[in-house]
Formats: C-alpha cells, sequence, structure tokens
C-alpha cells in the first residue's frame, strides 16, 4: 500500500538540508527548545520532504545534532517550502519573516526595502525598527495591510515616499517631543501626510517641529488630523 508519509530516525546529521526560504535561527528559541529535549527528550519529530530538506523542525534539528542525538524525522511526500509558513502558523510568522522569505526567493522589492530597513536601523541606533522600515516603504497610501500584502507576493516600494519621510523623520530627532519621532504613529502621520501633498516639504517639517512642542494622540487617525493641521501651518509659513 502506497503511504505519503514515512517515521524514520538517524543520527546521520549530514542528510538533512535547511531551507533558505525559512525563518533565520532565533538563539532564544534554540535555547528554550534545547533545555526542553534535554529534560525531557524530543516529544515531536522534525518534518522533511522527499530530499529531507527540513520544512519544519529546524531548531530541534539543531538542537539534536549538537547534543549527538537520535533525529526522529517524518518524511512526507507533500512537504515543501511552500507550507513552511502554513505549518509555522501558530508561531506567529510576522511580516518581517515573510518580507526575508520572498528576498531569499529572489523578490527584488523585498530586498531592497530590506537593505534599505537595516541600513536606516543602523543610522538610528536601531531606534527606526525594521517592520516600522517596511511599512513606510510600501507602496500604499497608508502602512495597514503589510503581512497580507507580504503573504500574497504582492509587495512594492515606493523609495521616493520612503526616503523623503525618513528625512523628515531625521529633522524631527532634532527637537525635543512629547514622542519619539520614530514611532508608529508618528510615522504613519507622515507617510500619510506625503500623500496629501504629494511629498513632504523637510523646511516645513523643521519649522513645524521647531514651532511646536509635538504631541502624541491615543491613536493614529487623531495623530494624523493634529500633524495635518500643523504641518498645513508650517507649510504656508515658509512658502
Amino acid at each position: 500500500m502506497t503511504t505519503n508519509w514515512y517515521l524514520g530516525e538517524t543520527k546521520n546529521y549530514e542528510r538533512f538540508n535547511f531551507v533558505s526560504t525559512n525563518r533565520d535561527i532565533s538563539n532564544a528559541n534554540l535555547k528554550k527548545i534545547e533545555s526542553s529535549i534535554l529534560e525531557i527528550g524530543v516529544q515531536i519529530p522534525i518534518v522533511v520532504n522527499q530530499n529531507y530538506d527540513i520544512i519544519e523542525g529546524q531548531h530541534r534539528f539543531i538542537a539534536l545534532r549538537k547534543n549527538k542525538m537520535v533525529i526522529p524525522y517524518v518524511m512526507s511526500k507533500n512537504a515543501s517550502e511552500n507550507i513552511i509558513a502554513k505549518l509555522q502558523e501558530s508561531k506567529r510568522w510576522t511580516a518581517e519573516d515573510f518580507c526575508r522569505r520572498l528576498a531569499t526567493k529572489g523578490d527584488l522589492d523585498c530586498k531592497l526595502a530590506l537593505d534599505i530597513a537595516e541600513k536606516w536601523s543602523n543610522m538610528t541606533n536601531k531606534k527606526m525598527l525594521v517592520i516600522r522600515s517596511l511599512e513606510l516603504l510600501m507602496s500604499s497610501k497608508t502602512s495597514t495591510g503589510l503581512k497580507a500584502t507580504l503573504k500574497e507576493g504582492k509587495y512594492e516600494v515606493n523609495l521616493d515616499c520612503g526616503e523623503n519621510v525618513f528625512k523628515a523623520v531625521q529633522i524631527m530627532s532634532n527637537y525635543e517631543m512629547n514622542t519619539s519621532p520614530y514611532t508608529n504613529k508618528i510615522v504613519r502621520s507622515l507617510k500619510s501626510l506625503y500623500y496629501i501633498f504629494n511629498g513632504l516639504d523637510l523646511k516645513a517639517v523643521e519649522h513645524m517641529v521647531k514651532n511646536n512642542y509635538i504631541t502624541s494622540y491615543s491613536n493614529d487617525a487623531e495623530q494624523r488630523a493634529y500633524m495635518k493641521n500643523i504641518y498645513s501651518r508650517s507649510l504656508k509659513s515658509v512658502s
């Protein structure tokens, strides 16, 4: 009788392959899994395809290999890298995880966005989060729907918007405010202003923050309305 899966055990670690489109290894997660395995043993086999590519369980595999333990595995004929995210839904794939996966598979917009996001993170001592940059760079008038857009493989970059808003954030960081300019509410508000005014006038941004102690509001809608109001006044002042 033909079966779609096979259960095996081995200490031949060289037989297995890592999948490049899987998530990066988390050292924190690895330590937790290794500690659990050493305490109670491995309770769940890893999942591989017919080429021994690890579809699910790469952290378990590393922990077992490190401790020279037997690798229990399920070989599934239906397993492929396309189902990795689905298998790991309980582990909450983030938008960044999906973006990195697409970049590894050759998506140029995701690769560009990640390169820029990491550059901005370094420039700001990690104040500008990668996820915030991915939202900012997304070719959309809003920052909502980032994860869904990436899951569907439809992510596109608006470089003009991203660079213009990031420069505005840098200007704002030079002045005292009631909040950090790197927060999602400020970045999202600036992105909204970019589309409303067909770009941000950086002189107006500087005038706005220099003449106002920027307030933080409890929700995005209030923040956008407030920022639009004070930016409009500053825009008139520098015109």
